[in-house]
């Protein structure tokens, strides 16, 4: 059978990793995070300064996610980057096997079409920029408000918010994780006729 394949996209500080935590604590969704396919410093695009951007489309090696998706999809085992953002290099992979829900999240995931038209079920969480600035610096208080303003944001306005009109849901991520929990719930429910 088959895996249903859900997919999670929002603005950087959404609350996409806290929903997706909690969705696979209550069981039933496996996670796949977008974000172990970020490329190495290296090959990432970079900015003037020659600093590596990482909120392009470009920042992610998405033929190895489309590649990735579409063996989970026809059933089969993959291997899964480990990557460190502290390193921005692949410090080796983990077994990833498919299950009957896969929910992948991820900041540029509805970049590319093909990755796109994987997904049974594509959601969007909605938040305000300055909402999503504050919960960014909660979980990262060292985070650089400057890059943020200068560089993340203005691409994520170009790259990231215009894909919304791609998302089949849209869920009001200012609520609290168990409303935004519930809400979730009941799209998938509804998708699945339950």
């Amino acid at each position: 059978m088959k895996p249903i394949f859900i997919g999670l996209a929002g603005l950087s500080g959404a609350g996409k990793s806290t929903l997706v935590d909690h969705l696979e604590a209550q069981g039933g969704v496996k996670r796949f995070r977008l974000d172990a396919y970020y490329k190495t410093a290296e090959d990432c695009p970079k900015l003037p300064d020659g600093r590596p951007h990482w909120d392009l489309p470009e920042s992610l090696y998405l033929n190895e996610v489309l590649e990735a998706l579409t063996e989970l999809r026809d059933g089969s085992d993959i291997f899964l980057p480990i990557y460190n953002r502290r390193l921005c290099d692949r410090t080796g992979q983990v077994l990833y096997k498919p299950a009957p829900v896969i929910f992948v999240e991820g900041l540029q995931l509805f970049a590319n079409p093909a990755v796109r038209e994987l997904f049974d079920l594509r959601l969007w969480l909605d938040i305000d920029e300055e909402t999503a600035l504050e919960r960014r610096l909660q979980r990262q208080p060292d985070y650089d408000v400057d890059y943020h303003r200068k560089i993340a944001l203005p691409a994520q306005r170009q790259h990231v918010a215009p894909l919304r009109t791609h998302a089949h849901g849209i869920i009001d991520g200012r609520q609290s994780v168990k409303t935004v929990a519930e809400t979730t719930d009941q799209i998938i429910q509804q998708f699945l006729g339950l």
